[in-house]
């Protein structure tokens, strides 16, 4: 047993939050099974290929415009803090940052930090949570078709969970609504000649899969579309694209490519991965391939890896645990017993650096206390926290994670309801077994 409480990484903690003692995870050693590994369990080993890629333009974009923009978003959160919920102004600082990262278009991030700018001057942005009538789309404040897009994914499952549909058609959807428009879509954005162009395509690729997949695969969200959008015929050329295509054999994983000099390399995203492969029914192929990938990159920096630059963030953590739950069936003994490890300590960590003593979840690597939100019961969500069908990975017992759901529910229902991240973290506190 003491070979599987090292291997496990067993952490007994404790910790008060808003009021509350919470122990984070205690041993329940009646219902252990055996050592999920032992000296003579076969150790995996395989070559993982891996790029990660240098911008050329990166840096001197952010030296450039890094100040300003941070200055704007201490005034944003500021907005946020003090009651308001600047929906717009988040729509704005989250386009103005991919643009910053990812282009060097001078023209485009000065117009939107002047946007940015413009409106922090209005408390009231309830205009952003209205659908527009023009196309269907939410994420009024946003420019880009991708972002308008994937932005209307939240607003229409909370509209599905309430029993509701739309108030207008899902025209959004035009420059993709052939099963050829779709591919020609996707190939245009999965490879970037970024020295070429000034253009890295990586995050309108990521947000792209992200988006489609959650329309086309879930059916509740497919059956909002027009009669004249071929919503199975989609579904099959996006799944075609992901797993034909797109899908690195070697690794299991998805990413952006790169064409370097005339020779085209492929990244291990992380992030792309996770979207890639959230949605589906079933699993992609290469999921050993995957497994594997996924610890390989462990000490990796985000999204190429695991590595969050030192911070608390339960955004990655949460992509790291579904894609161990998903690659659970595939694994080996030895890479179940190292999950176990990770997430046990994964668990501890988010409990005690990114939830504050009053119950809150720290906004530091977020947009907005929403997103903080979200992403923080996501991850305890997805490892079983609070509801034991979905703890996956370890026989442990949880000790009174009640306290913290009632907590963390409280604190959830102060922000406002209309943001679809609020409501998607509270239907996730509010299941239970």
């Amino acid at each position: 047993m003491k070979r599987r409480l090292l291997l496990i990484g067993a952490i007994g903690c404790a910790m008060l939050i808003g009021g509350a003692m919470v122990t984070v995870i205690k041993p329940d050693w009646s219902t252990a099974q055996e050592p999920l590994v032992n000296r003579s369990t076969p150790v995996h080993y395989r070559y993982i290929p891996s790029y990660i890629p240098t911008s050329p333009f990166k840096r001197e974009m952010n030296g450039r415009y890094g100040p300003e923009f941070r200055e704007l978003r201490h005034q944003m959160l500021t907005l946020s803090h003090a009651g308001h919920e600047p929906l717009c102004s988040t729509q704005i600082l989250s386009e103005t940052r991919d643009l910053i990262n990812y282009t060097n278009s001078d023209t485009a991030v000065r117009g939107r930090l002047d946007d940015l700018r413009a409106s922090l001057e209005h408390a009231d942005q309830d205009h952003a949570f209205q659908q527009s009538a023009e196309d269907g789309s939410f994420g009024g404040c946003f420019k880009a078709w991708y972002l308008r897009m994937h932005a209307s994914v939240d607003p229409l499952k909370e509209l599905v969970a309430a029993g509701k549909k739309p108030q207008y058609p899902l025209a959004f959807m035009g420059p993709v609504d052939t099963p050829e428009k779709l591919r020609t879509k996707m190939e245009g954005l999965l490879i970037s000649d970024v020295h070429k162009n000034g253009v890295d395509n990586r995050k309108e690729l990521n947000l792209t899969i992200t988006g489609l997949a959650q329309i086309l695969f879930m059916p509740s969200l497919a059956a909002l579309l027009p009669p004249s959008v071929p919503a199975k015929e989609l579904a099959a050329a996006l799944l075609d694209f992901l797993d034909n295509r797109a899908q690195n054999p070697e690794t299991g994983f998805w990413g952006a490519w790169y064409m370097i000099d005339g020779e085209l390399k492929k990244t291990n995203d992380l992030s792309i991965t996770f979207h890639a492969i959230s949605y589906r029914p079933n699993d992609p192929p290469h999921m050993r391939e995957l497994a594997d990938t996924l610890f390989a990159t462990r000490t990796q920096r985000y999204p190429y890896g695991w590595r969050d630059q030192g911070t608390q963030n339960n955004h990655h953590a949460y992509d790291v645990a579904r894609l161990l739950r998903r690659s659970w069936p595939h694994m080996t003994a030895e890479q179940k017993a190292r999950s176990a490890a990770e997430l046990t300590i994964m668990v501890a960590r988010s409990l005690n650096v990114s939830i504050l003593a009053d119950g809150t979840f720290d906004t530091a690597p977020y947009d907005s206390a929403p997103e903080a939100y979200y992403f923080g019961v996501s991850f305890l969500d997805e490892v079983g926290f609070f509801r034991t069908s979905r703890r996956f990975w370890t026989p442990l017992e949880i000790s009174n994670p009640e306290s913290l759901r009632e907590v963390l529910l409280h604190n959830l229902k102060k922000l406002d309801g209309r943001n679809a991240m609020v409501g998607a973290a509270l239907r996730k506190l509010e299941t239970l077994d």
